[in-house]
């Protein structure tokens, strides 16, 4: 049950050993197999059966091991549903593992700042609707994201709060159509609204109009919203202060949970309803990290991080390749941050992923759960 290896640079593979020195092997037990990685000097080697002294032996299923190998569930999407179960050891030295199996599995190497080519050009640049498709295109493949000033006009903003005001006021905790979070106060509160453009045409024309499709497209005319999966056209409301859910997200990749090999690279779309600021809790982003395996405790391992944090505007949007590592951190004000998402996604989602079937599905009623874990 060796899997085929694809990662196989001398460099990548010698770095990944040299951070797993501390971690040891791991041994994966699928029904009556088993097969163990270790780091082996400057190399990983991966041998069929267990290794008696490995401090992380994992068991699953066939299926979930072909999942992983796979890129439809990572470890952390498996933990959460049950699927992966612990002889021996913790999750944290199966997560030092994790980007380095992406690596070897589908040739994803583990992120390091010095892969990121930035080409001489700015993170902190902006632009506007007037600048080509080109330019606009080398900045997202460039960066992993892009920021365009005034995409909307303030009464497009007006009208499409007011929309969110009004379901908003419908949502209820367990509805499926809403997530929420405990505040500070211990109430419940309101953090996002999923599949908003079913429920309002004029959300639904929002995520139809023709500036977003252009944005949208850049990196590949082939990519389509889809508004009745994946969560639809999804509205973040920040929460301010400290909240235990998922409101205050940490550095991730939307591909996190698993899907690499179904919905990369797909471009997530942020139409700035309120506009953005450290105070109301804005985007962060990495230049350049997009293509590359994120660890989960990846800021304490490297000690320089670079990051930029995007303000923006109300009728600003920002996109990002969904594997670019981002973060939505908790506001140091007064929070309040509305942003709608509409993500374009390659035509194989619709093969493989239908209604209700993605992984934030899942996850919408087991927030508490996901948070202990992140």
């Amino acid at each position: 049950m060796v899997p085929h290896l694809v990662g196989a640079d001398p460099a990548v593979l010698a770095d990944a050993a040299a951070g797993l020195a501390d971690t040891g092997p791991v041994t994966f037990v699928v029904d009556d197999e088993a097969v163990s990685y270790l780091p082996d000097g400057d190399a990983i080697r991966v041998v069929p059966g267990r290794i008696d002294d490995s401090p992380t032996v994992v068991r699953l299923s066939r299926l979930a091991w072909d999942d992983l190998v796979g890129q439809i569930r990572t470890v952390m999407s498996l933990m959460i549903t049950g699927d992966l179960a612990f002889e021996r050891g913790k999750f944290e030295r199966l997560a030092d593992w994790d980007p380095v199996l992406k690596y070897l599995h589908a040739g994803v190497p583990p992120y390091h700042p010095d892969r990121a080519d930035l080409g001489g050009r700015d993170p902190l640049a902006s632009f506007t609707l007037a600048d080509d498709d080109d330019e606009l295109r080398t900045q997202l493949q460039t960066m992993g994201y892009l920021h365009v000033r005034s995409v909307f006009s303030a009464e497009e903003m007006a009208a499409a709060n007011a929309e969110i005001d009004r379901l908003a006021a419908l949502a209820r905790p367990g509805d499926d159509q809403s997530w929420w979070v405990t505040a500070e106060s211990g109430d419940s509160a309101l953090c996002r609204l999923v599949y908003t453009s079913l429920r309002s045409p004029v959300l639904a024309a929002l995520e139809g109009d023709a500036r977003i499709r252009r944005l949208g497209t850049l990196l590949d005319p082939a990519l389509r919203p889809a508004p009745d999966r994946m969560e639809g056209a999804a509205v973040l409301l920040k929460v301010p202060g400290k909240t235990n859910g998922l409101s205050n997200i940490p550095w991730h990749q939307d591909c996190g949970l698993g899907g690499h090999a179904i919905l990369c690279p797909a471009v997530g779309i942020g139409i700035q309803l309120t506009g953005s600021s450290a105070e109301t809790g804005n985007l962060q982003v990495v230049p350049g990290s997009h293509g590359q395996a994120v660890h989960y405790g990846w800021t304490q391992r490297l000690a320089e991080v670079p990051y930029v944090s995007i303000d923006t505007e109300p009728g600003d949007v920002t996109i990002h390749i969904q594997d670019v590592m981002h973060a939505s951190p908790e506001p140091t004000g007064a929070g309040g941050r509305r942003t709608m998402y509409v993500t374009y996604y390659p035509p194989a989602l619709w093969d493989h992923v239908g209604p209700g079937e993605a992984y934030n599905d899942l996850v919408r009623n087991r927030t508490q759960q996901v948070a202990r874990l992140q």
